[in-house]
């Protein structure tokens, strides 16, 4: 009981830690920091210095071989040397890639294990890749593609997109629609909003949805809880997340929460395509209580 006690009074921690984090002005939001709590639920002593310190240390190495390239060469520095400069640190020095062979494995979205085994998802390589840019003087912005996530670096000339999961490749705006078509299939033009830089917040949440998808793919629903209820400090009118983590307390025979996160489904979208299932679902508890009494 005790273990349970200090696994839940660590959970509440990391919860009130996180809310803290997204709760101020979007704009000033540490991703790291977040990153870091979002792997503190499958990594509960997790210590971020040394995380936060290696990310300061790859940022200063980018600034010293930036530097000593602008010294060699008389002509005016090249916006994309510094570009250069950070995919050379990433991954000519570090080798950081995508990881391919085990996708889903979950520790593709924690920051710290990415930083550990160089290797991750698009969104959580495209993170790190924008987190040793900000220490480094290099302003990037994330873009949300369908299926794939990469980094936008704009100056006073034009804009390219990197791909961190490919290892810095460099596109401009046609090549990202060639790279999204071969992903999705998709054979429309390229959406407008497509290339709108994502929030942090934005950032956040497909973090956390690609993680709870993984939990549940591999049945781990307790994690996916966990999961689950980040997403909502971060989306509390959500009501297909609220569903969610109801469905979710379901698996785990946690009835009382379960119909009190699927009621509140139900409020918010009345006329929910799924609504019948969910009154079954809500009826099946009922009877569940009942027997259990």
């Amino acid at each position: 009981m005790t273990d349970k006690f200090s696994q839940e009074a660590a959970q509440q921690r990391i919860y009130q830690a996180f809310a803290t984090l997204v709760s101020g002005d979007e704009n000033t939001i540490d991703l790291a920091q977040a990153a870091l709590l979002i792997a503190s639920i499958a990594y509960p002593d997790l210590d971020p210095v040394p995380s936060l310190s290696y990310l300061d240390a790859l940022a200063r190495r980018v600034k010293q071989l930036h530097s000593q390239i602008s010294s060699t060469t008389s002509e005016q520095s090249n916006p994309l040397e510094l570009i250069g400069s950070l995919n050379h640190v990433l991954f000519e020095d570090e080798h950081f890639h995508g990881n391919e062979s085990d996708y889903y494995n979950p520790n593709n979205s924690f920051l710290n294990k990415v930083l550990e085994e160089q290797t991750g998802l698009p969104i959580t390589l495209s993170l790190l890749y924008m987190e040793v840019g900000k220490r480094a003087g290099i302003p990037l912005e994330g873009i949300g593609f369908p299926y794939h996530f990469m980094v936008r670096y704009t100056w006073t000339d034009g804009k390219i997109y990197i791909d961190p999961f490919a290892r810095g490749l460099l596109l401009n705006e046609t090549e990202c629609l060639e790279r999204i078509q071969q992903k999705t299939h998709h054979r429309g033009p390229l959406q407008q909003h497509w290339l709108e830089p994502v929030t942090p917040k934005q950032m956040l949440v497909r973090i956390l949805n690609n993680l709870k998808s993984v939990y549940i793919r591999h049945a781990d629903f307790t994690h996916a809880l966990a999961i689950s209820d980040l997403l909502l400090l971060l989306l509390p009118e959500a009501g297909v997340e609220q569903r969610d983590r109801g469905l979710l307390h379901l698996e785990l025979k946690h009835y009382g929460r379960a119909m009190h996160d699927l009621h509140t489904y139900l409020e918010l979208h009345p006329k929910a395509s799924d609504r019948y299932e969910i009154r079954n679902h809500i009826k099946q508890i009922r009877q569940t209580i009942a027997q259990l009494n």
